[in-house]
């Protein structure tokens, strides 16, 4: 009777455990503790601050504190500015370049090394077991519990540093926007998800949730257990986290990445509740090649876009980025039929591409369609002779700036 009842009491445990919220702790609205100022600098416009803070102590050893190094630009006069927090790519650390380019745009940009996404030879102020594990391990893995993933450090120290940037004197803190690429991406949408309102505008390049509806990660997912990947999935998924995001919420998807599937990405958007729109390059994989994409000369960002998005949502200037109206589609005579009209924008132009739908996404061949204006509407037809398809269409005004309709599937029978 003894063994039952601690038997009982063990799952009790183990069950209070599992419904506790691992991230609970840390969102807390505190801004981490600075433990050493580095070196400052001026230079033209802007000022840059480098420094390291405490971050969450390590799930497997108590002793083992993780330092992070953040560095911050600002412009050198005096005021208040919108805040953004740049969220580097895998294999990178603190972007320096790119927040002292915001800054000379009007913002205080911070930004910090990842821990699980940072290259652990390239982050010599930052310290913590997790650099000592080789770069792209122990990601997915819910074992001896998910603290143990070098994600949930990375996700920990990206919440810190966005509490750090929030509590900067010359900041307006209702005005404070977060980007990110890749697995910045990823960390984009799960902060934003965790901080709902509290973060006023979201662009995410590449990065995206739900790596089991579509995505390279499958694999790893799929190594796991199921009850660690179901644990995996339910507090480090960011796509599953994206049901936080209260405001608008971009992002910027390669129709054939080789990371993350346009199905994973669709997922990811439908789950925000707040304002979205997004863009699909086809035949590209980690880049975008339409116009306001990654090919755009002098632009501050990752993409041409992300400047006038945050010019938009975080300063108030210029315009919103163009919306499909009403779109639709219907099989007629073997072909399909399919129609759309844009809200807002002067549109350059509207494109529609589409790809039999045996082949793997990031191997597709995604084909042009012809597309016919009629008034205010754009017509096109695709024959459906090879079998189903996927589509979708693509505008493009004169900023420039590029978003996309959802892919959609169809099969004629």
């Amino acid at each position: 009777m003894k063994t039952i009842f601690c038997l009982f009491i063990l799952c009790l445990l183990a069950l209070s455990a599992e419904a506790q919220d691992p991230f609970k702790p840390y969102l807390n609205n505190a801004s981490p503790v600075i433990v050493r100022q580095l070196d400052s600098e001026v230079e033209d416009h802007i000022r840059l601050d480098k420094l390291v803070f405490f971050s969450n102590v390590d799930a497997r050893d108590a002793t083992d504190s993780t330092m992070i190094f953040a560095v911050v630009a600002r412009p050198k006069k005096p005021g208040k500015y919108p805040g953004l927090l740049v969220l580097h790519g895998g294999g990178g650390n603190a972007e320096i370049d790119k927040v002292k380019a915001w800054a000379a745009k009007g913002y205080v940009a911070l930004s910090i090394d990842e821990p699980g996404i940072a290259n652990p030879e390239k982050v010599p102020f930052s310290s913590g077991s997790w650099k000592d594990i080789p770069y792209g391990k122990e990601r997915f893995t819910a074992q001896p519990d998910v603290r143990a993933s070098v994600l949930f450090k990375g996700a920990v120290a990206a919440i810190q540093a966005f509490y750090l940037l929030q509590d900067q004197p010359d900041v307006i803190r209702e005005r404070i926007g977060i980007v990110g690429i890749s697995w910045g991406g990823y960390l984009t949408t799960l902060v934003s998800g965790f901080m709902g309102e509290q973060v006023y505008a979201s662009y995410s390049v590449y990065g995206s949730g739900f790596y089991d509806e579509g995505s390279t990660f499958q694999k790893q997912l799929n190594e796991m257990n199921e009850a660690d990947r179901k644990i995996w999935l339910k507090y480090l998924d960011a796509g599953r986290r994206a049901k936080g995001i209260k405001n608008p919420f971009f992002i910027a998807a390669a129709a054939n990445d080789n990371w993350f599937y346009p199905p994973a990405v669709m997922k990811t958007i439908k789950t925000s509740k707040g304002p979205v729109n997004h863009v699909f390059s086809p035949n590209d994989s980690h880049k975008i090649q339409l116009p306001g994409g990654t090919s755009e000369k002098d632009k501050i960002g990752w993409t041409g876009m992300e400047e006038l998005y945050f010019e938009y949502y975080l300063k108030g200037i210029g315009k919103p980025f163009p919306e499909f109206g009403k779109v639709s589609q219907k099989i007629k005579d073997e072909k399909l039929m399919i129609s759309f009209n844009v809200d807002g924008g002067v549109i350059n132009e509207a494109k529609v591409f589409y790809s039999i739908s045996e082949a793997t996404w990031p191997k597709r061949t995604w084909k042009e369609a012809e597309v016919v204006k009629d008034g205010d509407d754009y017509l096109v037809s695709i024959p459906l002779k090879d079998g189903p398809i996927d589509w979708f269409a693509t505008i493009s005004d004169d900023r420039p700036v590029s978003v996309s309709t959802h892919v959609k599937h169809i099969n004629k029978n």
